[in-house]
C-alpha cells in the first residue's frame, strides 16, 4: 500500500468520523428544548466563562444520570441547547449542580466562593477570593439561575418501578370518606388492610418513628438522620409513588431499611395507607369499639406489688407517656396532631366501669382508628399485665394500691449515685426548660407539688420546696447524687416517673441542677449577670412588632391572655402581678417583684417567650402558641397599667 492511499485513506477515515461524531449530530439531533434549559444573559454567560475556566467543572458536574435519584431529575438532551461548548463536567468531587438554581441566595452564592470552608468546614473547594466582585457577582448569578429555578423543597421523583404506583382502590376508596360519615368499628380497620399495617408499624417502624409518628422513637433519637416526621411536609403529602418507593428501597444515608427484602407488596402498602390514615390525615373517628373478645376475657394473673407496679411504670415512662403524659390525663408531650386525642384516665364516668380485659385488650389489640399501638407486637403478656396494674392503681385508682414503703425505702439509690456531684457543664437554664415540660404538669411551676395534671393522684406530686431538703441531713455533692438517683429511678408506688427510661444523663442532672438552685438552695448571688432580667431587651426580640403579628398571623386580645396567665404566671406573679404569689412562700430566692411601671412590650413578650437566664422564668415556648404568648402580654401589660392598643 502507497503512502499515498495511506496518507487519503486515513484523511478519508477521520473525516467520515468527524461527519459521523460530530457533524452529523449538529445537523439532525434537536431535542426539544426543556424547562431548564434558558438563554444566557451576557452576565451568565461570563459568569459561565468563569466557572469553566477556573477550573470548577472539574470537581462538579451539570448532568444528572440514571442512579443519581438524590440530585434532581435525570438530565434531558434539551436541557443543553443554550450550552455551547456543552461542557458537563468531570469526576463529581463536589456536588451535581444542576439544580442548584435559587436554593440558596445570591450573597450566600458569593460568600461560599469567597470561603467554602466557613460553610462546609471539610470542603476541599478553594477559596476563590481572588476573583473581583464583578466576577463573583458574575458566577453568582450563573448559579442563581441553573436548573428548575424553583425555591421549594421538593421529594426526589421516584425512578422505575415505583413512578406513578399507587394503592389498592379499596383502601383509597376508605381514605376518601369524609370526616363527617367516619368509618366505624374494628371490621371497617380490618377490611381496609390498616389493622395489618399497624401490626407491620408496631413491629418493624415504631422504634424509629415513635408512636405519635413524628420520627421521635425511642431509638430515633441515636441516629445521625432523625427519622421522618409523618406529620409535616414532605412527607405528610408524599405521593404514593414515593411513599413505596422509599419504604421498598430505603433511603440513602440514613439507617431506613429496604422494606422489599422482607415484606411482601401488599404489607408494604398496608403500611403505607395506615401512616397516611392515622399520622400524616388524621381526623376524629368513632373506633366503635365494643366489648372485649372472648380471648381477652381475662383477669390480671400479676399479684399487686410494688415490683409490678414499678415495672408497669417502666414501660409507661418509656413508652406511654409522651402520648398519655406523666400523670395519665392524656397531656403527653407528643400528643399535637393525634386523633382522637389520648383519653384522660382521670374520669370515673369514663373507666370506673372498666375491667382488667378492658385495658389489656386495648394495650394488646390498639384502639381502630387510633395510633394506639398493638403492643403484643413488643410487649410480652407479663409486661402489658403491668401496664394494667400501674394504670389501675395510679392513675383509674381502681384497684387498691399496694402498701406504701417506708420514707427510706421509697426511692433507690445506689452507692455509686449518692457520691455524684453536678457536672460543671451542666446548664440551669436547660433544666428549667426541661422541668416546665417534664414536671411541672404535676410538681407545679412554684415546685409547690400544686401542679394542674397531678391534683388528683394517690400519693400527691411532692411538694419540692421540703421534700428534697429534707432528704439528707447537709445540702452538699450527696444531696445531688441522691435526688440524680430519685429522677433516674423514679420513687416507688407513685406517679413519679422512672426518667432513667427516657431522659439521658445529662438531661437528669440538669433537672438536679434546676431543682437545687431554684427550690433548696437558693441561686448563687452572681448568679445573674446578664443585663436581660433588669428590663433590657435581647437582641433577638428588639424589632419585635405586635403590629405586624396583628396584620399578618392574628389578632391580640388582652381577655383572652387571663386565664393562660392565672394558669401559669399567678402562683409566682400573684393575680394582679405584685409579685409574691401563692406558690413563692416557701421558695428559698423568694417570689419575683412587682411588675415594673411601664414595662417594654418587647421585653414582656421575650420573657414570656424565652424565659430570663439564670432565673426561675420560665420560656413558655414549649408550652404556649405565639397567639397565647400575645394574648398574656397584653394582659400582663394592663396589669402594669398600661392600656394595651391605646
Amino acid at each position: 500500500m502507497t503512502f499515498k492511499v495511506v496518507l487519503w485513506g486515513g484523511l478519508a477515515v477521520f473525516l467520515a468520523v468527524v461527519a459521523v461524531a460530530v457533524l452529523m449530530p449538529a445537523a439532525i439531533w434537536n431535542p426539544p428544548t426543556t424547562l431548564v434549559a434558558h438563554p444566557y444573559t451576557a452576565e451568565e454567560l461570563y459568569g459561565r466563562t468563569l466557572f469553566y475556566s477556573n477550573g470548577c467543572n472539574y470537581c462538579h458536574t451539570q448532568y444528572v444520570r440514571d442512579v443519581d435519584t438524590g440530585m434532581g431529575p435525570v438530565s434531558q438532551g434539551g436541557d443543553y441547547n443554550y450550552d455551547d461548548p456543552m461542557i458537563l463536567g468531570s469526576e463529581r468531587t463536589g456536588p451535581d449542580l444542576s439544580y442548584v438554581g435559587r436554593k440558596r441566595n445570591m450573597q450566600w452564592e458569593i460568600d461560599h466562593l469567597k470561603a467554602p470552608r466557613d460553610y462546609s468546614p471539610m470542603s476541599l473547594m478553594p477559596d476563590y477570593n481572588f476573583l473581583s466582585a464583578s466576577q463573583l457577582q458574575a458566577v453568582a448569578t450563573y448559579l442563581f439561575y441553573l436548573g428548575d429555578r424553583n425555591a421549594a423543597e421538593f421529594m426526589i421523583t421516584p425512578p422505575a418501578p415505583y413512578q406513578f404506583a399507587s394503592g389498592p382502590i379499596t383502601v383509597r376508596a376508605l381514605q376518601a370518606t369524609a370526616a363527617s360519615a367516619p368509618p366505624q368499628g374494628g371490621s371497617t380497620f380490618k377490611e381496609a388492610g390498616l389493622y395489618d399495617g399497624k401490626l407491620t408499624y408496631v413491629s418493624r417502624c415504631i422504634t424509629c418513628h415513635g408512636c405519635a409518628g413524628n420520627g421521635l422513637g425511642t431509638y430515633g433519637g441515636t441516629l445521625v438522620v432523625t427519622p421522618a416526621n409523618f406529620k409535616a411536609d414532605p412527607f405528610k403529602d408524599m405521593p404514593h409513588d414515593q411513599w413505596l418507593w422509599h419504604v421498598s428501597e430505603g433511603v440513602q444515608g440514613t439507617v431506613m431499611p429496604p422494606w422489599k427484602q422482607q415484606l411482601t407488596v401488599k404489607q408494604r402498602w398496608d403500611v403505607i395507607h395506615y401512616i397516611q390514615t392515622v399520622y400524616a390525615h388524621p381526623f376524629e373517628r368513632d373506633p366503635d369499639e365494643g366489648d372485649p373478645p372472648f380471648a381477652y376475657q381475662l383477669k390480671d394473673p400479676l399479684t399487686v406489688a410494688i415490683s409490678n407496679v414499678d415495672a408497669g411504670k417502666r414501660t409507661w415512662t418509656r413508652e406511654c407517656s409522651v402520648c398519655h403524659g406523666d400523670a395519665g390525663t392524656g397531656m403527653g408531650i407528643y400528643r399535637q396532631g393525634i386523633e382522637p386525642v389520648p383519653p384522660d384516665f382521670n374520669d370515673p364516668a369514663g373507666y370506673d366501669g372498666y375491667t382488667d380485659a378492658d385495658y389489656y385488650w386495648r394495650i394488646s389489640e390498639g384502639v381502630p382508628w387510633t395510633a394506639m399501638p398493638t403492643w403484643k407486637e413488643v410487649f410480652s403478656s407479663t409486661e402489658r399485665w403491668q401496664l394494667v396494674m400501674y394504670i389501675r392503681t395510679m392513675f383509674t385508682q381502681t384497684v387498691p394500691a399496694p402498701s406504701q414503703p417506708s420514707a427510706e425505702n421509697s426511692y433507690v439509690v445506689d452507692a455509686v449515685m449518692k457520691t455524684q456531684a453536678i457536672p460543671k457543664a451542666i446548664d440551669y437554664d436547660t433544666g428549667r426548660q426541661q422541668f416546665l415540660k417534664q414536671c411541672a404538669d404535676c410538681h407545679g411551676l412554684a415546685g409547690d407539688g400544686n401542679g394542674s395534671e397531678g391534683a388528683y393522684l394517690n400519693p400527691k406530686p411532692a411538694n419540692l420546696t421540703t421534700a428534697l431538703a429534707s432528704s439528707v441531713s447537709n445540702i452538699s455533692d450527696h444531696y445531688d447524687g441522691v435526688t440524680f438517683g430519685k429522677i433516674t429511678n423514679g420513687i416507688n408506688d407513685t406517679a413519679m416517673p422512672i426518667w432513667g427510661e427516657f431522659l439521658n444523663a445529662d438531661m437528669r442532672w440538669a433537672d438536679v441542677k434546676f431543682l437545687k438552685y431554684s427550690f433548696t438552695t437558693g441561686l448563687p448571688a452572681s448568679a445573674n449577670q446578664s443585663h436581660y432580667g433588669k428590663g433590657d431587651v435581647p437582641i433577638e426580640y428588639v424589632r419585635t412588632d405586635a403590629g405586624i403579628f396583628q396584620d399578618e398571623i392574628s389578632a391580640i386580645k388582652p381577655a383572652s391572655g387571663k386565664p393562660i396567665f392565672e394558669k401559669y404566671c399567678s402562683t409566682c406573679h400573684g393575680a394582679e402581678g405584685h409579685g409574691h404569689g401563692p406558690g413563692t412562700t416557701r421558695l428559698t430566692g423568694g417570689g419575683p417583684a412587682a411588675f415594673a411601671p411601664n414595662m417594654n412590650t418587647a421585653y414582656v413578650f421575650s420573657a414570656i417567650r424565652g424565659g430570663i437566664p439564670d432565673s426561675m422564668m420560665y420560656g413558655f415556648l414549649p408550652v404556649l402558641t405565639e397567639t397565647q404568648i400575645w394574648n398574656v402580654t397584653a394582659y400582663t401589660l394592663e396589669l402594669d397599667g398600661q392600656n394595651w392598643g391605646g
